[in-house]
Formats: C-alpha cells, structure tokens, sequence
C-alpha cells in the first residue's frame, strides 16, 4: 500500500515536470528559431520498493529521467528584411554574450549604434573574423555565409554545429549552449527570412491535456490510498 503512495506521488511529480515544459514550448510558439524542450520519462528507482521487500523487483512508478532539444527545422518565413538571415538545413549562428559564445537560430538581427550587426538583445553576430561590421548600413549575404558590406566581402559567417546534440541546453534570451561545435557542412544562409519556432501548438496542447489527466489520475490514485490507510489506522486503534 506504502508503495502505491509512492507511485502516485512519483507520477504528480513527473506529470508537473512534463506539463511545465509543455507550457514553456507553448509560451515560445512565435519565438523565430526557438527549438522545443524535449521531456522523457524512465521508471521510479527501484531502491523505495527494495527497502520493502528485497525479494521484489517491482518498481516504485516514474520519474523525469532526462530533457534535451527537438533540433528539427522550424518552417522558414520571407520578411524582405537584408538583416534577417535564415539557415537552411542544419547548424546554428554564434553570437558573443558577456558570458561567451553562444548558439541561436533565431536570425533577427540589426545595426548597432556603431554599425555591429547584433541580436535584439545586443549580443553581436560572429563572423570568422569576430563580430560583423556593416559601415555602409547596406548587407548581402550569400547562400554560402559570406558577408559583403555594400560592395566590399567583409567576412563569412560563422555557423557551427555540435559533435553532441544530446548535450545542448538553453540559456537566456532564447540562447543555446553547447561544447565541441565545430564548422557546419550541410547548410545554406537565406536572406529577408528568418525560421519560425519548431513548435507545434496543437500537438503540444494535447500533450499537456493529456498530461493533466493522468496528473487528475495519480491525485485519485493518491487520495485513494490515504482513505485506505486512514481506514486500517481507525480498525486498528
């Protein structure tokens, strides 16, 4: 009976795990270039239930075992904007934060006040010569990434793509992070577009309705049992 308290505490657990991620995608819907967290599940350890019963090897329900990032494409929308950029196929754009480099899809980019093409949030796009300079006001970028300011070829953006895509998390300002990038080979640069988010608002609304009826279950499951104990603990006084 203990075990099952601990089952359907473990699946709440889980489901408000699961459900908080669901919002967060569904709260990013519109994000250019947002990737959708991913959530899995693996059953419960086994060491509550072993405590119990060591010649019993069932297992005590599930919990959050890990995350990671759906990296695929978000459909690409024309904006007629020179410094909006899309990549097409794969890779991400690196951008300098106070904090390092970091990684991003969205290709919403501007001039700064001293001609630096920046995120929204002022983070400088890299090249491969560092951030991209554009003192005409006037910016082509080819399919292959290279970057020409009015007539003159300033550099060569710098797309990149991971050894581990398993290990990406994100960070602020809708920023991923990531080690052993290394230059990305199957891509082409779009420009006057940018990438929509890689959400699906539909799908990710039934996940969370779906979660949230087995979240009702497991707090039924618990109820459940607590009126059990409750009973047992009367008869027994």
């Amino acid at each position: 009976m203990v075990r099952g308290l601990y089952a359907a505490a473990a699946g709440i657990r889980t489901q408000i795990a699961k459900n908080d991620v669901y919002a967060a995608n569904l709260a990013n819907v519109s994000t250019a270039g947002y990737r959708r967290s991913r959530i899995s599940q693996e059953s419960f350890s086994p060491v509550l239930a072993a405590v119990q019963n060591p010649n019993e090897s069932l297992g005590s329900g599930l919990a959050v075992s890990s995350g990671g990032l759906d990296l695929t494409p978000g459909p690409i929308t024309q904006t007629r904007n020179d410094f909006d950029l899309a990549i097409v196929g794969q890779g991400f754009f690196c951008v300098r934060t106070p904090a390092g480099d970091s990684f991003t899809r969205n290709g919403q980019f501007q001039l700064d006040t001293n001609n630096i093409v920046v995120t929204r949030d002022n983070y400088p796009l890299l090249g491969a010569k560092g951030p991209i300079r554009i003192a005409s006001g006037t910016m082509t970028v080819d399919e292959q990434g290279q970057v020409w300011d009015g007539e003159q070829l300033v550099d060569a953006l710098r797309i990149v793509e991971f050894s581990d895509p398993a290990g990406l998390t994100k960070a602020a300002a809708g920023l991923i992070l990531g080690t052993g990038q290394h230059p990305a080979g199957d891509y082409k640069i779009m420009q006057g577009a940018v990438e929509s988010s890689n959400v699906e608002a539909m799908t990710e609304l039934q996940r969370m309705m779906n979660g949230l009826r087995l979240y009702e279950a497991n707090v039924r499951v618990l109820q459940a049992h607590d009126d059990s104990i409750a009973v047992l603990l009367r008869e027994a006084a």
